[in-house]
């Protein structure tokens, strides 16, 4: 599955990730995929959206 950052975003807020923590988290590390991968690995154990 290819997704944008803006569609795995979308996807964290919907998994239950606050928005206050998604804009925290990218304000530190940069709003990329990678950190987008870094969070979704961090609150669910992750490695890809493609897991869910």
């Amino acid at each position: 599955m290819n997704m944008t950052k803006d569609e795995m975003w979308d996807k964290l807020l919907e998994l239950g990730v606050s928005e206050d923590t998604l804009q925290i988290v990218t304000n530190i590390n940069g709003y990329s995929e990678k950190t987008m991968l870094d969070i979704l690995y961090a609150a669910f154990g992750y490695r890809d959206f493609d897991q869910l």
